[in-house]
């Protein structure tokens, strides 16, 4: 008789599924501080463009989920980008666009789906979960701290901040980019947020100290817009859940007590007083000047039109006010004028309408460069559908509760005001916010399933020792 060696146990990869989910995310978050500290070149930023697509590919090949729901989401969020590709690339061809411009335009708007999918198709262990979770809460942290620090730094003149003042400059991960500040403090309140609303382990202190910090962030980066964006947002939530009556009243009460208390600081309180600039009814009149500033870009494509069929596929990826439209096509010519990118001169035009017109330069509420203009006079009405349909599946699977519903409404708002639908290092920052929670939820439910599968065959098995007893 020969003694069998006991088998080994395989050593698995140290790159597993979540630790490539968690790189791929450090590439986009931590690019732009990285870059500014180390002097880096400036394409590093966007080298996430093609790390991203790469992990969802391993991680599509190597996850072997049986669970149906994870699958039926997984393949509808694949739908419904290759859909969007599409459009994308129907929008290219007819408007004689460069095929570079189709996939940076692509990749832009639709690569916090490309993450979001990556996430969710990973059958999670508890060990996974708690991993991402402490690279997300650290993540939140850092670049609150990091914002905290900048302040002074630039007021003082011992950091540069490429011509910002200690409001704009402090942009947390996002130092140096233009509106850094606003995509910092977004990232903080949609943090704080989810922390306050999910993290119930946490002490209560440390959860309102989290919702205290950031709306601290807020007042002392200047980024009115971003309370202004929950306030709308929190609004639709109460739309959308009008039918319940008692969630509706208590949305109104808390809504009704806030704007009180935040009306009563604007005009009470030093800190709140710069809120006020907007409170001046001739900018909005049917002639004011915040509606020209506004709409600037969206006359300027419409009038750009040659045929009927623009409306349907817009002037081309590209080509009018999107972010690539915009900055990113003029900021690497050099590398992708090489690669047949094209452009127009709508991007140059709003921007040059930007820096010359009081309005449009002193907040970026005012801005007529902004993401669902970009994305409809780039892509039309198909690809703005293609969009919006891509957003309707983060709403139905991930809206898990009241504080993500209002996070993923607020994106929407801010796509009216400015291009932060397209900052990767936010978006990225959301689905990563949106995955976690519901990564936690399906490991709760497949666990009370086994439980109650266990209870079952246990019952049985008592039941047939009785019997044959």
């Amino acid at each position: 008789m020969y003694l069998q060696r006991p088998p080994t146990k395989k050593k698995e990869g140290i790159i597993d599924n979540t630790n490539l989910i968690i790189l791929s995310f450090c590439s986009v978050f931590y690019s732009r501080i990285f870059c500014s500290i180390t002097g880096a070149p400036s394409i590093l930023n966007h080298a996430h463009f093609a790390i991203i697509p790469f992990v969802l590919g391993v991680v599509l090949l190597t996850t072997r989920s049986k669970n149906r729901k994870q699958i039926a989401i997984a393949y509808s969020f694949l739908w419904g980008l290759l859909i969007f590709l599409v459009v994308v690339l129907a929008s290219a061809l007819w408007n004689n666009t460069g095929l570079i411009n189709a996939i940076i335009s692509f990749m832009m708007l639709g690569e916090p789906f490309i993450f979001l999918l990556a996430i969710i198709c990973i059958p999670m262990s508890s060990e996974s979960i708690a991993r991402i979770r402490k690279w997300l809460i650290w993540s939140a942290l850092i670049n609150f701290v990091l914002a905290t620090i900048q302040k002074p730094l630039i007021d003082a003149g011992k950091l540069y901040a490429n011509g910002f003042d200690g409001t704009d400059g402090c942009g947390g991960v996002f130092f140096v980019s233009g509106a850094g500040n606003s995509a910092s403090a977004s990232v903080s309140v949609a943090f704080a947020l989810y922390f306050f609303t999910n993290e119930k382990n946490f002490p209560l202190w440390s959860r309102i100290l989290a919702i205290i910090a950031a709306f601290w962030q807020i007042l002392f980066s200047d980024s009115k817009q971003l309370l202004l964006a929950y306030i709308i947002a929190w609004g639709l939530l109460i739309i959308v859940h009008s039918k319940d009556i008692g969630k509706t009243i208590k949305l109104l009460g808390a809504i009704a007590i806030f704007g009180y208390g935040f009306y009563w600081c604007a005009y009470n309180v030093e800190a709140f007083i710069a809120f006020t600039a907007w409170a001046r009814p001739e900018l909005f009149g049917p002639d004011g000047v915040a509606w020209y500033t506004k709409f600037y870009s969206v006359r300027a494509i419409a009038s750009s039109y040659e045929s009927s069929l623009n409306w349907l596929f817009g002037l081309g990826p590209g080509h009018t006010v999107s972010r690539l439209g915009a900055w990113f096509l003029k900021d690497y010519w050099s590398i992708l004028g090489p690669l047949g990118a094209t452009t127009t001169s709508i991007g140059q035009e709003a921007t040059d309408f930007v820096s010359s017109f009081w309005v449009a330069y002193s907040s970026s509420l005012f801005s007529p460069t902004f993401g669902w203009a970009g994305i409809w006079g780039d892509l039309g009405l198909l690809g703005l559908g293609g969009y919006l349909f891509l957003c309707y599946l983060a709403w139905q699977n991930f809206g898990l509760d009241d504080s993500l519903k209002i996070t993923l409404l607020t994106v929407i708002v801010h796509g009216f005001m400015f291009t932060q639908m397209e900052e990767p290092g936010f978006m990225l920052f959301i689905a990563f916010l949106l995955g976690l929670p519901w990564q936690q939820r399906r490991l709760k439910k497949q666990t009370e399933e086994a439980t109650r599968a266990a209870h079952r065959q246990l019952s049985k098995t008592t039941v047939l020792i009785s019997t044959t007893d």
